[in-house]
C-alpha cells in the first residue's frame, strides 16, 4: 500500500504492518465512525531488562520522556502538553516487567502531531540530571505511597519471595536506594541501550484513514535506524522451585493474607484455560472464592 512499509497479517480487524528500514512493528485498528483516536507507542523493555544499582531505571525513564525534545519542549511552546493535552488530549504512560507504553487519546485530527510527538521523543528526548532530581521526588513519593499501602506491601514481598533470582524479584518502581542515586549517565546509557524503532511497536485504533496513518508513520520514523548493536539478553533463569515460601510482614492494624502460584509463560497452551479459571475462583460475587470465604464471613 504504501512503498517501505510491508503488510503481516490481519487479525480480528486489526492490520498488522512492519516499517522496512527500522523494523518498527505498526498495529492498525481502524474505526471511521469514531470522532477519536488513540496512538500508543510500546517499547519492549521493562524492569525485567534492570539489575541491582539501576532498578526503577525504565519507570524514571517514563517520567523523563515527558521533558521534552530540542524540537517539542515548553520553551518553543510545543512540547506534549501544549500541542496535545491543552486541546482535549488524555495522555499517559505506565511501566511493567515487560513493557513501557506511552499513550494518547486524543480528537482524531491531533493524531498526526501525537505521531511526530513519539519518534521524536524515541531517540531525541532530553535526559537531563536537573529532571532527574526533579523527577526522583515524586517516584520516591510514589514508592512510599506504596510502602504505606498494606496490600502493595505485601505484593511486594511475595514477588521477591517468589522469584530469587529473575529480575521480576525487583519491583517496576525499583529499590528505594536505586531511586534516590541512579546516575543520570546509567539512565542515559539504558536508554541508548533499548528506545529503537525495531524494539518498539506502535498501535492506532479509532477513526481514522488507513493510507493516510501509514504515510505519517513513514515519515515520522522513517528517519531513524534500527539499533546499530545487540539488545542486552536475558540471560538469568529463576531455578526450580523446590517447595513452599513463606513470607510475613509485621505491620499494626491489618491483617492480610497473600498466596501465590506460579504459572506457564503468557504464550503456553494452557494459559486460556488458566484465565477461565481465574474468572471462575475470582470474578465477581458467584465466584467459587467469593462464596466460600466472603459469604461465610471468613474474609473481606
Amino acid at each position: 500500500m504504501i512503498p517501505g512499509i510491508s503488510f503481516v497479517q490481519e487479525l480480528e480487524g486489526i492490520q498488522e504492518y512492519r516499517l522496512n528500514k527500522n523494523g518498527l512493528r505498526i498495529l492498525l485498528a481502524q474505526d471511521e465512525t469514531q470522532p477519536v483516536a488513540g496512538c500508543m507507542i510500546t517499547y519492549h523493555v521493562g524492569s525485567r531488562n534492570e539489575a541491582l544499582g539501576y532498578t526503577g531505571a525504565t519507570h524514571m525513564l517514563e517520567h523523563l520522556l515527558f521533558k521534552g525534545t530540542p524540537t517539542h519542549n515548553k520553551k518553543k511552546g510545543t512540547d506534549i502538553r501544549d500541542l496535545l493535552e491543552r486541546n482535549g488530549a488524555f495522555i499517559n504512560a505506565t511501566t511493567w516487567f515487560d513493557r513501557t507504553n506511552y499513550f494518547a487519546v486524543m480528537p482524531a485530527d491531533l493524531l498526526p502531531a501525537a505521531i511526530k510527538i513519539e519518534a521524536d521523543r524515541m531517540r531525541n528526548a532530553w535526559i537531563l540530571e536537573k529532571d532527574r532530581q526533579a523527577e526522583m521526588t515524586i517516584v520516591r513519593n510514589e514508592y512510599e505511597q506504596m510502602e504505606n499501602e498494606p496490600y502493595q506491601a505485601l505484593d511486594t514481598a511475595i514477588w521477591a519471595a517468589a522469584f530469587l533470582a529473575h529480575p521480576y524479584h525487583h519491583p517496576t518502581i525499583g529499590w528505594r536506594s536505586d531511586i534516590e542515586t541512579i546516575s543520570i549517565d546509567r539512565l542515559q546509557q539504558f536508554h541508548n541501550e533499548f528506545y529503537w524503532p525495531d524494539n518498539a511497536t506502535i498501535t492506532i485504533a479509532g477513526g481514522f484513514d488507513t493510507k493516510d496513518v501509514l504515510k505519517q508513520i513513514k515519515t515520522a520514523f522513517g528517519g531513524l535506524t534500527k539499533n546499530p548493536q545487540l539488545y542486552p539478553g536475558m540471560h538469568t533463569l529463576e531455578p526450580i522451585q523446590q517447595g513452599e515460601r513463606r513470607v510475613t510482614i509485621h505491620r499494626n492494624g491489618f491483617n492480610l493474607f497473600g498466596s501465590a502460584y506460579k504459572m506457564p509463560s503468557a504464550v503456553h497452551p494452557d494459559i486460556p484455560a488458566l484465565a477461565i479459571l481465574g474468572l471462575i475462583l475470582m470474578d465477581g460475587k458467584t465466584s467459587r472464592l467469593h462464596r466460600a470465604l466472603v459469604d461465610t464471613n471468613k474474609a473481606t
